[in-house]
């Protein structure tokens, strides 16, 4: 996957946030734009810029506004059942997700990439990169997983 194939499947997301479609087809959107992030996230390589801006100085929209707007997009998503430890089945103990939060959190951090690409596509990269593996991954996968069930639980 080339750098031009990775800020695609970023901007991806952000395009089934502003896409006018029925509540379905914006859930399917969604499953097919975070597999495409997942399946981005394995060629991603970039490293640590220091004269890059600090993530103070990088605008990202405030966590409330993308939150409200994203409850307004899914609204049929929210809470759900999950193992909070998933690596450990004796110390796995059972949680609750937020859809929407996960959702919020990737977006934060994507944003953020993107607003570095402007700079640096060699610092977004390494941004995408530590973010993916310190925080909005796991995000990601848990909200695959949700997704995953509500798509085919909605068939049965």
């Amino acid at each position: 996957m080339t750098r031009s194939e990775i800020r695609e499947a970023i901007q991806s997301l952000f395009a089934v946030f502003d896409a006018e479609v029925d509540a379905p087809t914006r859930e399917h959107d969604l499953r097919l734009a975070l597999d495409r992030l997942a399946w981005a996230s394995h060629f991603v390589e970039g490293e640590f810029d220091p004269s890059a801006p600090s993530p103070d100085d990088v605008r990202t929209t405030p966590y409330e506004a993308l939150t409200r707007r994203l409850g307004q997009c899914f609204p049929g998503l929210g809470y759900y059942s999950t193992a909070l430890d998933s690596t450990d089945l004796a110390a796995s103990t059972p949680g609750v997700g937020d859809a929407i939060d996960d959702l919020a959190d990737i977006a934060k951090d994507l944003e953020e990439v993107l607003s570095r690409w402007e700079t640096s596509e060699v610092d977004a990269l390494w941004y995408f990169k530590l973010h993916f593996e310190s925080h909005w991954g796991q995000h990601l996968r848990a909200l695959q997983l949700h997704l995953h069930e509500r798509a085919f639980r909605s068939k049965s």
